[in-house]
């Protein structure tokens, strides 16, 4: 009886030790470079342009500022307006990620110019999953979205798109936040040192009788 009763303490221990090591989340980090997206060099710093010598904004309207405040990015509905072209959006690359974990993507956006009409909203993408914006006018609305990592790196996209009538309207975005909110689910494999620790309990038990 006490050789099983070392083998289930070394049991469990080994169980308890691979528990809290695959189950224990990530502190609270935003994930995204320069969410509050303040700019170098004519764009917000760490982003990349969806399309480069595009059209962007910066800061449209000074006094309309999001709860995340200072600067924030802003496309233009550009379809009338040829041969002008907006820059469409931005993007960048989340590295570090835990493939199966879940992230919480937040961020604010609205809609300005000269007759906001809730016919603009940002199409968001985190690797091969998407998700949309609320559609708003000139008050600032924050969005949260879920998405599930698949990969140790995925490109995070924000590209503006707009309803007929959309033109000339601007779509703005501040306060980006990208954090990690659950943990990997517990492997298949972990519950078999469960169900091995009760066996053993159950095989100490039937000695003891």
């Amino acid at each position: 009886m006490k050789h099983i009763s070392k083998k289930l303490t070394t049991v469990s221990a080994t169980l308890v030790l691979l528990l809290s090591s695959t189950t224990q989340a990530s502190p609270v980090t935003n994930l995204v470079t320069n969410g509050s997206m303040n700019f170098s060099l004519g764009k917000p710093t760490g982003w990349t342009l969806i399309t480069p010598g595009g059209e962007l904004w910066n800061t449209f309207e000074p006094g309309i500022h999001s709860s995340d405040g200072g600067s924030y990015f802003g496309i233009q509905d550009l379809n009338a307006f040829a041969p002008r072209f907006s820059a469409g959006g931005i993007y960048q690359t989340i590295d570090n990620l835990t493939v199966g974990a879940t992230y919480s993507l937040s961020f604010e956006s609205n809609e300005e110019h000269t007759n906001p009409n809730f016919l603009a909203q940002w199409k968001v993408s985190f690797g091969n999953q998407t998700g949309f914006s609320t559609l708003t006018n000139t008050t600032w609305i924050t969005d949260t979205l879920q998405f599930t990592a698949t990969n140790t790196s995925e490109t995070l996209k924000f590209l503006a798109t707009f309803l007929p009538g959309a033109n000339p309207q601007i779509l703005n975005l501040d306060g980006v936040t990208l954090t990690q909110t659950s943990s990997v689910p517990v492997p298949a494999a972990i519950w078999l040192f469960g169900s091995a620790v009760t066996g053993l309990i159950g095989f100490g038990r039937r000695k003891t009788n």
